[in-house]
């Protein structure tokens, strides 16, 4: 089906639904005005989008993909509309721009810890950097995707359902066979929980993947054609049939008489197989199908050309197989494309697999280097998968010695590593540095012991971080003081540290003990400039004992 298959739809619409109820008119809505996109009309709409992106409507559903970005969503939901987006883009040929898309959904999903979306995004740049002739890079972000769906855990989510059936087609564009494999065992292991539609499209990519074997057993001595794989192809597209009953994919009852035509052409009645290659309504006009028939016309070629072949018309076959080379050229895998490409080649030049012929001799040597290549890449990708892997295991010790563990908030050491990467930003750039003492904590220890005085902290903790902003680094200096560090100037950081005096004097409690009525003293230090560290935390300090001395419930600048 194409080597840009997602679980989602996969070109085909399923039972159609309607989008209304979700959608909500803008406040100055005027006939024909643009309306307001809800995350559940994206959501919902997100199959369908892709569907008709790659049914030759792409530019329609990119003008409704854009008003959806500027609709105000849910990080979900804002993932599905770029992600669509630059599948859009890609189908468009604006492959350079797609690419700039998924590395801001790459980011997004990052950011916003949609792991699955990150790996499903990562899949598509392999297929839009492998069009860009970007092989290296694309390879380096398959390598980023397999090392991130390993924490993909939950096979029964449709979200890591869809990152995987995504990832096991970008194994299959850059030819990565030990990664597909792995991805397979992993799917088949929930295969009756999966969706009818990914159940169906992963025995679709199956089926041609045996198709493909069958014809390449033809390519070299002895010249016949796998029997075993092409049946197997058969047996699977068949069974894919079966499971959709006809309601889900427009494209598959072609397959299934494209791979059953197939195995006359290559091992039957070659004047048989034309007749059902050509004269059948569904498979007549093949070349004119759109992307989401795109593997299924590489082998109506190939069984078109193998038959005209046999049966003496090679330049027939020639002609049609150089038009079907160039109607696939962009739709593809490599490997499909080689694979008919052998046979335009078989047409043009007869004696091709004639024993001893040169021509037969130099594919030999080309294909064991290929073999070669392929196993060089599969170890590459897999050393650079465990060296990711490995960064990350890093990465998490490091976080790890960086975290406070009665808090679960960054340490006194990651503190002062903060202090230190942004004291030295250039002039122009205001950072607030807030230094936090409880008021009232003293008491709590004293009367009902550390343990209480433990759940004081962990409660402050946890309002602290739900006050602050995502990008600001909120750590437990020691003891009862805290410190936040963010990028703000002095009336913004003034603002701040209202809200959290504010978050902190209203925090839950989760038990009658820790209910002790705790306010906080801040003192805030603003730089614009370059700042000595020790200089700047004198700062913050002075202006926090001011507000202890104060009476404490306020916050002061320094």
């Amino acid at each position: 089906m194409g080597p840009i298959s997602s679980s989602d739809a996969h070109r085909v619409r399923e039972t159609p639904y309607s989008l209304d109820a979700a959608l909500v008119p803008l406040a100055d809505a005027r006939p024909g005005a643009p309306v307001r996109w809800s995350s559940e009309a994206v959501l919902r709409a997100r199959p369908d989008w892709i569907v008709r992106a790659q049914d030759g409507l792409a530019g329609d559903v990119l003008v409704e993909v854009e008003q959806a970005l500027r609709s105000p969503t849910e990080p979900r939901a804002h993932a599905a509309a770029l992600y669509v987006q630059a599948l859009c883009l890609m189908m468009l040929g604006e492959t350079t721009i797609a690419v700039m898309v998924t590395r801001e959904l790459i980011a997004f999903c990052r950011d916003s810890g949609q792991d699955a979306g990150a790996v499903k995004a990562r899949a598509l740049q392999v297929e839009l950097l492998r069009r860009e002739g970007q092989l290296e890079q694309a390879v380096e972000q398959l390598a980023h995707a397999a090392a991130g769906a390993v924490a993909l855990d939950d096979l029964l989510d449709e979200e890591v359902q869809g990152a995987l059936g995504a990832l096991l087609v970008a194994h299959r564009t850059i030819g990565v066979s030990e990664g597909a494999s792995e991805i397979q065992r992993r799917l088949a292991s929930v295969e009756q929980y999966l969706p009818r539609h990914q159940q169906v499209s992963r025995l679709s990519n199956l089926a041609f993947q045996y198709a493909e074997r069958g014809v390449r057993a033809a390519h070299r001595p002895p010249f016949t054609a796998g029997r075993e794989e092409l049946e197997e192809a058969v047996s699977a597209i068949s069974r894919a049939v079966e499971i959709d009953t006809g309601t889900t994919f427009r494209v598959l009852e072609m397959e299934k008489q494209v791979l059953a035509a197939l195995v006359e052409a290559m091992l039957g009645d070659p004047k048989f197989a034309l007749a059902q290659l050509t004269d059948t309504p569904e498979l007549r006009d093949a070349l004119e199908r759109g992307p989401e028939a795109a593997s299924a016309q590489v082998f109506w070629a190939v069984g078109v050309v193998r038959s005209l072949n046999r049966l003496g018309r090679a330049t027939e076959a020639a002609a049609l197989g150089g038009r079907a080379l160039a109607a696939v050229h962009n739709h593809v895998l490599e490997a499909e494309r080689q694979v008919l490409a052998y046979e335009v080649m078989l047409a043009e030049h007869p004696s091709s697999s004639s024993p001893g012929n040169g021509t037969v001799e130099y594919l030999n040597l080309a294909a064991t280097r290929e073999q070669e290549t392929a196993t060089l890449l599969d170890a590459l990708f897999r050393a650079r998968v465990d060296l990711l892997r490995g960064a990350d295991e890093r990465r998490v010790l490091a976080r790890a010695a960086r975290l406070d563990s009665l808090t679960n908030l960054v340490n006194r050491r990651g503190g002062a590593d903060a202090i230190s990467e942004v004291a030295a930003l250039p002039v122009g750039e205001p950072v607030a540095l807030m230094l936090i003492d409880l008021d009232g904590f003293k008491e709590v220890n004293d009367s009902q012991g550390h343990q209480a005085g433990d759940v004081v902290l962990q409660e402050v903790s946890d309002a602290l971080r739900t006050a602050a902003r995502l990008e600001d680094v909120v750590a437990r200096w020691g003891g009862d003081e805290f410190v936040v560090v963010a990028a703000l100037d002095e009336r913004r950081a003034l603002a701040l540290a209202q809200r959290l005096l504010e978050t902190i004097r209203n925090r839950p409690s989760s038990s009658p003990a820790s209910r002790a009525r705790i306010s906080a003293s801040i003192g805030v230090a603003v730089r614009t400039a370059p700042i000595d560290e020790q200089e700047w935390l004198r700062r913050a300090d002075e202006a926090m004992y001011t507000a202890k001395r104060a009476g404490g419930n306020s916050a002061v600048v320094g």
